[in-house]
């Protein structure tokens, strides 16, 4: 083989070499493109998913925030009823006690009526 030859051989197999490698890098650039692509995607897909969810959390922030309002005013209104059934059931024991207090007068007021009848029967039995 002469250097001629030797070369020429070398120059092809470089220039193969050459040609592969451009062609590998063409499908490592098409390679990347997509992947480039497909990155973006994702990111807006996680972007749209990450505004649904904070705008889910935000409905249920509210509507729990509104649920606890709610509660509280029934508590509030709770307590309030509380308060009233309580004052009542004071007035409602001042007054039975009154009561008892009057019965008791009364009973006492009738036992003295009945003492003196009894007196009254007895003495005019015995011919008083």
């Amino acid at each position: 083989m002469t250097n001629n030859e030797y070369f020429e051989r070398k120059m092809n197999f470089i220039l193969e070499k050459q040609a592969q490698f451009a062609a590998d890098m063409q499908r490592l650039e098409e390679s990347q493109a997509r992947t480039d692509q497909v990155v973006a995607e994702m990111g807006e897909a996680v972007t749209q998913a990450v505004s649904q969810v904070g705008d889910v959390v935000t409905r249920l922030a509210n509507v729990t925030h509104a649920g606890f309002t709610d509660v509280n005013a029934k508590i509030d209104a709770l307590v309030d009823a509380q308060i009233r059934s309580e004052e009542r059931l004071t007035r409602n024991e001042e007054k039975s006690i009154r009561t008892d207090e009057k019965i008791a007068r009364a009973e006492e007021s009738i036992q003295r009526l009945s003492d003196t009848v009894d007196r009254y029967i007895r003495e005019r039995r015995n011919g008083h």
